[in-house]
């Protein structure tokens, strides 16, 4: 099978994640079907946090400051939702939910640049 290394398996566990994240938002938004919406998102985030645990274990990832963006993100993305479904009138939740999202990708860029690093690191010292 090509799954056989640990490589491709961490990478087909973060890629799985990111479908699943995609697919849960594609059917929230355009079917009725939510709780199933809510459950393949949930299963993306899930699958993205093992990732990124697996990395700090095997030491090509050592945690820092990039993850205040990360845990920002999500408590700012969050209370969008939860704004938007209170339909309030105070702030455009859309606002929050964009910034939301662009801290989750800007850590995302730097877990990857931290990543690369770290392998390039490795190599000069091998």
């Amino acid at each position: 099978m090509f799954l056989n290394n640990e490589k491709m398996k961490s990478k087909f566990l973060l890629f799985f994640g990111i479908i699943m994240l995609v697919v849960g938002i594609i059917v929230k938004k355009t079917t009725t079907y939510d709780g199933i919406g809510l459950i393949f998102i949930f299963l993306g985030v899930l699958c993205k946090t093992i990732y990124i645990i697996s990395k700090e274990r095997s030491g090509e990832y050592k945690p820092g400051k990039e993850l205040i963006f990360l845990v920002l993100g999500l408590l700012i993305f969050l209370s969008g939702l939860y704004l938007r479904a209170s339909e309030q009138d105070l702030i455009n939740a859309n606002y929050l939910i964009v910034l939301g999202i662009m801290l989750k990708v800007f850590f995302i860029f730097r877990f990857i640049q931290i990543i690369r690093l770290t392998k390039a690191a490795d190599k000069a010292l091998n």
